[in-house]
């Protein structure tokens, strides 16, 4: 049988976090002052340089490709990869006020553009205040909005060449990866960097990424880095779990780049939301099997079970968690859905309403 956690992966983050502070006691935090002034961390960056480069080679790299860590030595490679990235990713994370409301973001090129979520955003051609690494205050706008993905585009307007951290690829993602995820959670706070926090890639599908990277409010358009230091996503979504995260894939930004630097406006507002229905699983051979069931949502209220086989969703065929997780997400919240659900030696069928992610 396949297994995969629709909340968390096969070996959680906040474990290998806990044996890391444990065993060494070096990650807290893991970010690093930062200075007064902000520095250019590579050359200017054209719309090419989305490309990844080669990637880097050597025991570091050995380590975090492995599904999992296997020794106090794997541990320690991990802990040194992320701390060697965490300056370069949080200089080029900044925080995004609107108004009164607040987000985070990421500065992709040396002139400026900086990618976040389309509900950061809000609309085309509104004024943002985006906070950099060093507490320094700067203007912008706000372009274009793929609602459907939930992506977003800024740029700064003020002249200067700012820090900014590379564009990767995230088709190339596996199930499994480490991965960072930076924001402001609660909002920017003066006495504190950017929160970088470690994680596994859950999913990857084409439309969205799931992370168990724990993210709160204010982490909104705030980016997801490999472990080479390339964006390979923008927080989107927080799920009922504080490990149910969604990052925009790259690609969508990547693929749209120039109608976003256009400012242009698509797609639709309540699809970026997505729907949900509440439930953890695994593969299974009829389905998916239910191994977590969220109280307050959908499924719980629809008296859903741990233990259930979901088999079919409006009369199709479900094979597997990442299959009814993506079919799920496309639809929108209030929309009613048939279940059909085995259980025991029973086939029981369940009509379910979705409700939005919060």
């Amino acid at each position: 049988m396949s297994r995969l956690r629709f909340f968390l992966s096969d070996v959680s983050a906040a474990a290998v976090l806990s044996l890391i502070l444990l065993l060494t006691g070096a990650l807290s935090p893991v970010w690093s002052r930062p200075p007064t002034q902000p520095e250019v961390i590579a050359a200017g960056r054209t719309k090419d340089a989305t490309k990844s480069s080669r990637k880097p080679s050597g025991p570091s790299f050995d380590v975090v490709s492995k599904r999992s860590p296997e020794s106090v030595a794997d541990l320690r490679a991990i802990e040194n990869r992320v701390k060697s990235l965490a300056k370069k990713v949080t200089r080029c994370t900044v925080a995004v006020r609107r108004g009164q409301a607040q987000g985070s973001g990421v500065i992709v090129s040396q002139d400026g553009y900086v990618l976040t979520a389309a509900h950061v955003c809000g609309s085309a051609g509104r004024k943002v205040d985006f906070t950099l690494f060093d507490g320094r205050i700067v203007k912008g706008v706000t372009l274009g909005l793929y609602r459907t993905v939930d992506a977003g585009l800024m740029k700064i307007t003020e002249d200067g060449e700012w820090p900014f951290a590379d564009m990767g690829d995230s088709t190339k993602l596996k199930l499994g990866e480490w991965c960072v995820a930076t924001g402001h959670p609660g909002g920017y706070q003066q006495d504190r960097p950017p929160v970088l926090r470690l994680g596994r890639v859950v999913l990857n599908r084409s439309s969205f990424i799931q992370t168990d990277c724990p993210l709160v409010g204010g982490d909104s358009g705030g980016p997801l880095f490999d472990l080479q230091g390339k964006v390979i996503g923008i927080n989107s979504r927080i799920g009922a779990s504080a490990n149910w995260n969604f990052h925009v894939p790259i690609k969508s930004y990547s693929d749209h780049w120039d109608r976003l630097a256009a400012s242009e406006v698509w797609g639709g507002r309540e699809s970026a939301q997505g729907a949900v229905l509440g439930v953890g699983g695994e593969d299974h051979q009829q389905g998916c099997k239910v191994t977590e069931v969220v109280p307050g949502y959908p499924a719980e209220k629809a008296g859903l079970r741990v233990g259930d086989v979901i088999v079919r969703l409006d009369d199709k065929p479900v094979k597997g968690i990442g299959d009814l997780a993506e079919r799920i997400r496309e639809m929108r919240p209030d929309a009613k859905v048939k279940l059909e659900i085995i259980r025991g030696v029973e086939t029981i069928e369940k009509t379910v309403r979705l409700a939005s992610r919060r």
